[in-house]
């Protein structure tokens, strides 16, 4: 295990290492991004004070994208700031939202650069119409303005989080039990990609994506905890991915998000706030 950490559920790869939103809970000093060396060694903490961090998006310039459950804003600030105090660009999602109306409710699941767009996915909650699917919107990286949406097959409370490769999005369907394909480019649903049998996904949370490897944590349920799984991606959509591997969670708890970076797989464990390595 490694780290310190308080209700995060997401891990970035970060040089060498990764970098994870330490949401902090009442802690004003601890909510911050927390980095490590590829041996597991705490290196900095960057931006103290950020509000209630959860999920971050790497611009390759020294800055990024930051989603902030504190004022669910997305805002994109430098890295090398020792304490967060105001931001390059903004994003509000609720504005994002076609209708939005005060008494709704937006929740952002997850964020992610593919290229020189942020892709954002959200869903609202109405009291006229709470069975609402979550979106996707797609913005400009570089102004932060929205260019398209569309909508999934997801709804609000069925979302995990997400990868992207090339034109591919693939998101976890934490309420499905599968994960959920589409091409981003053109805002259409692609297809499912669910093991059957006793090798049925419980409860995915993380994903993410390298050349034709797919890794996928989940939370579990009463009868079988969380694990990570690898499974090959086919030529052909319309084929079943094949599974390489399952690992049980190391403590046998839930698991949260997970990334790749060199050689190493990293995963959160967010019932025991801390970052697993393999």
């Amino acid at each position: 295990p490694v780290g310190d950490l308080v209700y995060s559920e997401q891990v970035i790869a970060y040089g060498d290492g990764v970098v994870v939103a330490n949401y902090g809970s009442d802690e004003l000093s601890r909510r911050c991004l927390k980095t490590y060396s590829a041996s597991g060694d705490h290196v900095s903490n960057l931006l103290l004070g950020t509000s209630f961090p959860t999920a971050v998006a790497l611009r390759g310039d020294g800055t990024a994208w930051i989603l902030l459950r504190g004022s669910n804003l997305i805002v994109c600030a430098r890295l090398d700031d020792p304490t967060y105090s105001s931001a390059i660009m903004e994003i509000n999602p609720e504005r994002l939202h076609p209708d939005f109306a005060d008494g709704d409710s937006c929740r952002v699941c997850d964020i992610g650069l593919a290229g020189d767009r942020l892709l954002i996915l959200s869903a609202t909650f109405t009291v006229n119409d709470p069975m609402q699917f979550s979106r996707v919107h797609v913005v400009d990286d570089r102004t932060g303005a929205l260019l398209y949406q569309f909508l999934t097959d997801l709804l609000e409370y069925e979302c995990g989080l997400f990868a992207v490769q090339d034109d591919m999005l693939f998101v976890a369907g934490f309420g499905t039990n599968r994960i959920h394909t589409y091409n981003w480019r053109q805002g259409s649903v692609e297809g499912h990609i669910r093991p059957e049998g006793d090798l049925a996904f419980r409860m995915p949370w993380g994903v993410a994506v390298s050349g034709k490897m797919l890794y996928v944590s989940e939370q579990g349920d009463e009868y079988v905890a969380g694990r990570i799984w690898i499974l090959r991606l086919p030529d052909d959509v319309s084929s079943d991915a094949t599974v390489v591997q399952v690992i049980p969670s190391p403590d046998g708890k839930e698991l949260g998000g997970l990334c790749l970076n060199g050689g190493q797989l990293w995963c959160m464990g967010p019932d025991e706030r801390m970052t697993h390595a393999n």
